[in-house]
């Protein structure tokens, strides 16, 4: 049965769903992109399916992330990868602490989401899927960067702004780097029809990747895998790769 939990990151609150089908469970954690949240359709799928299938999971939401009185805490605008960096390890400490198999951790990771978990190397995570996930980011170049931190705010397609800080602080990441110390079986999942973030992340991704490792491009995936069949594909490799690999 689902359970609405609450956990820390930097004194603030996180809401968080936490199904445990049995104790001594694998468990898999949910990493949602940049303005999404843990109620999102994939990840309700996904948790219904990993729960029917054995797996116990944590779906949560970043800190300004989330809906309603679940709404996790935290202001939009401060949002960095070292920020999503702390929640993300704040879950999984969580789970740490939980009924579930901690020696079988794993995380889905979707758009942004899936740049958190790579960032993050942790290693108590044994197995791991990024969905349409960016490793190359547009920052701009050192003398435009200079003229942008003239401004305190960057304004995303949605109206949603981000704080200057976020460029400083994503500069500070070698992302392609990353991949290679994942040290876990990896997954990697998109759509060659992505316009938001171009398939090509996904090969420079599973390039850089240890083995072992597999690329599924999604045809006609875009995005957010809104195509028919598309999202049950997902669901479907991810189980799978879990069964594999926890």
């Amino acid at each position: 049965m689902e359970q609405v939990v609450t956990l820390k990151s930097q004194n603030e609150v996180i809401f968080a769903n936490l199904g445990i089908p049995y104790e001594g469970a694998p468990c898999v954690i949910m990493s949602h992109g940049m303005e999404g949240s843990k109620d999102g359709e994939k990840w309700l799928l996904l948790a219904s399916r990993l729960y029917r299938e054995g797996f116990a999971y944590l779906r949560f939401n970043y800190r300004s992330c989330g809906a309603n009185e679940e709404n996790s805490e935290g202001r939009f605008e401060d949002t960095t990868l070292s920020s999503r960096i702390q929640d993300y390890r704040a879950a999984v400490n969580f789970v740490d602490a939980t009924a579930v198999d901690k020696n079988r951790l794993a995380v889905v990771g979707s758009s942004f989401g899936g740049t958190v978990v790579i960032a993050a190397c942790e290693r108590r995570i044994k197995a791991m899927v990024t969905l349409a996930t960016p490793c190359r980011f547009k920052i701009p170049p050192d003398d435009l960067y200079r003229v942008y931190k003239g401004e305190r705010f960057f304004e995303l397609p949605s109206g949603r702004k981000l704080k200057r800080e976020f460029f400083a602080d994503i500069r500070e990441y070698d992302l392609c780097g990353a991949v290679g110390e994942i040290g876990c079986p990896l997954l990697v999942i998109h759509g060659n029809a992505d316009d938001l973030v171009p398939v090509e992340n996904a090969h420079c991704i599973y390039e850089k990747a240890n083995e072992p490792k597999r690329l599924e491009i999604i045809e006609g995936g875009n995005h957010g895998f809104n195509g028919p069949d598309h999202m049950e594909r997902i669901v479907s490799l991810t189980i799978d790769w879990f069964r594999q690999y926890l």
